[in-house]
């Protein structure tokens, strides 16, 4: 890879563009942009300084490979677009959820594997300082053994018109059961989940599931998209470690900036607020010294975003069954 990487944004929407913004705070520009839709790349390029765009991964492999890829497509594209560039051997960092399905992060798994390339699953929170703070604290004994992990995140109803063919737990949730791996360090055997939907919603607007672990550890983890309609995001997340020496919290729920006037506005100052940097920068930094061999310990295992899919797909399948268990009996390695 050269002293400044080539790197390529593939997917022009809000959070493709935040990625723009995060690597330009980096210090590194973006050399690429890739969408299908003509005017919303060519937009975004303009207005990030991007000399190059293109309407497919195949014409941005043809003319300008990159050195690194950011996908920031939706969901169902992440295995098209994640397994084109990983056989090109371009380093990825796919954003969350690896992908829709098992059997999509199934083959993103398997073409990194076989490729021997770089493959980063983009769970923004494990680079957030405060989610970190709270995992240093769990790692190092502070909290005796962990017993139990409890989060709960609502969201504004806008979520159900946003991304209507969405499940919460491949949209909202996956941050949670991300979170839930990480405190209780040990994989998801057993799942119990159940949602709840509106008239007029084709997706549930609350999901409550309940998770056990390898070493029994409890998680219990609630979304909602029942707030008003423009509530901010950032206004109603929460986390807590309970163990046998006490318990530890991380509260999103007090804004650092709350605009209240006709509409309230609450900026994310924290994880990826728009002019860059905050923990979606950390992760950025973190992926590229992935690649440039600076920093050879993943704070993501792929291994660890497959197996977010795999439970996330169990918790849909579970509210379907009104509740049923449902069990993953071998969680990855």
């Amino acid at each position: 890879m050269s002293a400044r990487p080539r790197v390529a944004v593939v997917g022009a929407g809000a959070f493709g563009t935040r990625h723009v913004a995060a690597y330009r705070s980096l210090g590194v520009r973006v050399d690429a942009l890739v969408d299908p839709d003509t005017a919303t790349r060519e937009r975004v390029a303009a207005q990030h300084g991007i000399p190059r765009t293109f309407d497919s991964v195949a014409a941005l492999l043809a003319q300008a490979a990159p050195d690194v890829a950011s996908v920031c497509v939706p969901g169902p594209a992440h295995r098209a677009v994640a397994v084109a560039l990983i056989a090109a051997g371009i380093p990825v960092l796919v954003e969350k959820p690896l992908a829709a399905t098992v059997a999509d992060a199934t083959a993103i798994v398997a073409a990194a594997e076989a490729h021997g390339v770089l493959c980063q699953p983009g769970h923004i929170l494990r680079h957030s300082p405060a989610h970190r703070a709270l995992h240093d604290a769990v790692r190092e004994g502070r909290l005796g053994r962990v017993l139990a992990v409890s989060s709960r995140r609502d969201r504004p109803r806008s979520l159900t018109r946003l991304f209507p063919n969405d499940h919460p737990a491949l949209l909202t949730a996956v941050h949670d059961i991300d979170l839930a791996l990480w405190y209780a360090a040990a994989p998801v055997v057993e799942v119990r989940a159940a949602a709840r939907t509106l008239p007029g919603s084709a997706t549930p607007v609350l999901v409550w599931a309940e998770l056990r672990h390898a070493n029994d550890v409890v998680s219990s983890i609630r979304n909602s998209y029942l707030l008003p309609e423009h509530t901010p995001n950032h206004t109603s997340d929460l986390v807590e470690v309970y163990g046998t020496g006490g318990v530890g919290h991380v509260d999103l729920g007090h804004p650092t900036v709350l605009v209240q006037a006709e509409q309230t506005e609450a900026p994310d100052w924290l994880l990826s607020p728009v002019d860059g940097g905050g923990a979606l920068a950390a992760e950025l930094r973190h992926f590229l010294r992935q690649v440039d061999g600076s920093d050879v310990s993943p704070v993501v295992p792929l291994a660890d975003g497959l197996h977010v899919v795999q439970i996330a797909a169990a918790v849909v399948d579970s509210a379907a069954a009104d509740g049923a268990v449902r069990r993953i009996p071998h969680p990855p390695r």
